[in-house]
């Protein structure tokens, strides 16, 4: 088992744990969140009867926030679903909100890696191949509005990975980014 493969897994099952956390009446989420220095961070949805409740996604980016992490420094996610209104086993990556969190709060590049409630990984995809038309990251707030009013506490708590400098410098967009968020090289 390659490295790679060991890290996934231990991020499957760290998602398994979150999703047995999940209070809900409904549907179970379970996520975990890997950032380049290895730190994982979970999330579990918790739904309620007179709000909307929190998304895994959404928990799971605010652990990692709540530590010092920010924007370039998550590496992947995996995010197990299952709805409670049948027993089929569900491939589900995530909902609008949980979308706009993950193009707001993360990068294009997140990988994101969607398995089954039995820990069997069924897909992977960059989190920019996954949404069609252009990303709302790029449209609301606009990188003008970054840049006249950035975010404070924002600057990402780990240098910009090697894979990530590279992909920097094949996407315009993605560069523009990094050097808005002040991004250590």
């Amino acid at each position: 088992m390659t490295s790679k493969s060991k890290e996934i897994k231990d991020l499957i099952k760290t998602a398994q744990h979150y999703r047995s956390m999940a209070r809900t009446f409904r549907s179970s989420v379970g996520v975990a969140f890997q950032m380049w220095d290895g730190k994982a961070f979970g999330g579990f949805n918790m739904e309620t009867y007179g709000h909307k409740g929190l998304h895994a996604e959404e928990v799971g980016i605010v652990r990692a926030l709540a530590e010092g992490y920010n924007g370039t420094d998550f590496r992947r996610m995996v995010e197990i679903f299952q709805d409670a209104g049948h027993n089929e086993i569900e491939i589900f990556p995530g909902c609008f909100t949980c979308w706009a969190a993950m193009w707001e709060w993360t990068h294009p590049y997140l990988e994101i890696i969607v398995a089954d409630a039995e820990g069997n990984s069924k897909y992977s995809a960059r989190l920019k191949d996954m949404v069609s038309p252009a990303p709302p990251v790029l449209i609301y707030p606009s990188n003008k509005i970054r840049e006249i009013k950035p975010k404070i506490n924002f600057v990402p708590k780990l240098p910009l990975n090697a894979e990530l400098k590279k992909l920097a410098s094949q996407d315009i967009e993605f560069d523009r980014y990094c050097k808005i968020l002040r991004v250590k090289t």
